[in-house]
């Protein structure tokens, strides 16, 4: 991009750049992201139904910093077969989705993009050895954004990686990672892990242990560039609504996590949640939500092709992706102590 300074009369010239670029960059941030939504959603909302949630079984979405690329996953409904896909904003609608480049041999699963946009990582079954078979668990991978794409897949040294299976890295920009794993010290089927990278390349590994990680099976954790706030797919609790929960839990004065809250019944129903993402500009909770619309007390009789286009439509019980306003999900906002 070229960026041209013409005087403006009684400035100086290099006021007159900063001003320019001041207003350029008030422009830009003004720009609404490709899933800003013209207008509020106090509740759960498809996201871009019939592109992105279809019938099929959807999940795990990730942008772009610019929100004009999202990574998704599409899978088999016994969780038997994991794809990554990706979609582009263009011409003011999503493309048609199709298999990432990376993807579509192994089962790759779980896409996150870092706030920067330098780093993809995601879990994978593909061997680790060139050559080799695929492996029994799934493990972490990540690559490095390139002038033409996504590097090559690297993969994670041990002890983020172990011979259990890892799920959704989240990582910060200063390279922290934030992930799940269900390996032998866990409390329950799964518990949450901090990993921090080392000068050497190594990381140091830690249980976030309670009163994140419990007896139930923690699996998936989503947390703030500033390590303020965590959100988490959590099954076997006792105030779980359904299959598997989401929960947000705080960072409190004293450093630790706050007991985890249970999202509520605008994003948790009595079937499965999970993914819990916000937006890159913070504006918007995003989730994974395999919910039913209740069934109407008094139905109209429906032709063969309605039945067939509701069972092959979003909200047949398989996985659809759904986002709301942050600022209509209370339990988001810190706690007042």
């Amino acid at each position: 991009m070229t960026i041209t300074c013409q005087a403006i009369a009684g400035l100086p010239l290099a006021h007159t750049c900063a001003i320019t670029l001041t207003i350029m960059s008030a422009s830009l941030a003004a720009q609404p992201a490709p899933y800003d939504s013209a207008k509020p959603l106090p509740h759960a909302t498809l996201f871009a139904p019939g592109i992105i949630s279809t019938g099929d079984y959807e999940s795990h979405a990730t942008f772009t910093p610019d929100g004009r690329e999202m990574y998704f996953l599409k899978m088999a409904p016994t969780f038997s077969r994991w794809s990554i896909f990706v979609s582009r904003y263009k011409d003011g609608s999503w493309s048609p989705p199709e298999v990432a480049p990376f993807s579509g041999q192994y089962q790759d699963a779980d896409p996150y993009i870092t706030a920067d946009g330098k780093h993809f990582y995601f879990i994978s079954d593909r061997p680790v050895e060139a050559g080799g078979g695929r492996q029994s668990h799934h493990d972490i991978w990540v690559m490095d954004k390139t002038d033409s794409g996504w590097s090559a897949p690297r993969h994670l040294p041990a002890p983020v990686n172990s011979d259990a299976d890892e799920f959704y890295p989240i990582a910060l920009k200063n390279g922290t990672l934030y992930f799940g794993s269900q390996r032998k010290e866990a409390n329950g089927v799964g518990d949450i892990y901090r990993a921090v990278p080392q000068k050497d390349g190594s990381y140091e590994v830690e249980n976030l242990g309670p009163p994140v990680n419990t007896g139930a099976g923690e699996y998936e954790a989503f947390v703030t560039e500033d390590e303020r706030l965590m959100l988490l797919a959590i099954t076997r609790r006792p105030d779980s609504l359904g299959d598997i929960d989401l929960y947000v839990s705080h960072k409190q004065a004293d450093g630790k996590w706050s007991e985890p809250v249970n999202l509520g019944p605008e994003i948790n129903s009595s079937a499965r949640e999970l993914s819990p993402k916000l937006t890159p500009n913070g504006k918007y909770l995003i989730w994974m939500s395999c919910r039913v619309p209740a069934l109407p007390a008094k139905p109209q009789q429906r032709t063969t092709a309605e039945v067939l286009q509701e069972l092959h439509s979003p909200g047949n019980g398989l996985g659809d992706i759904y986002q709301i306003d942050v600022s209509a999900v209370p339990a988001l906002k810190p706690s007042a102590k």
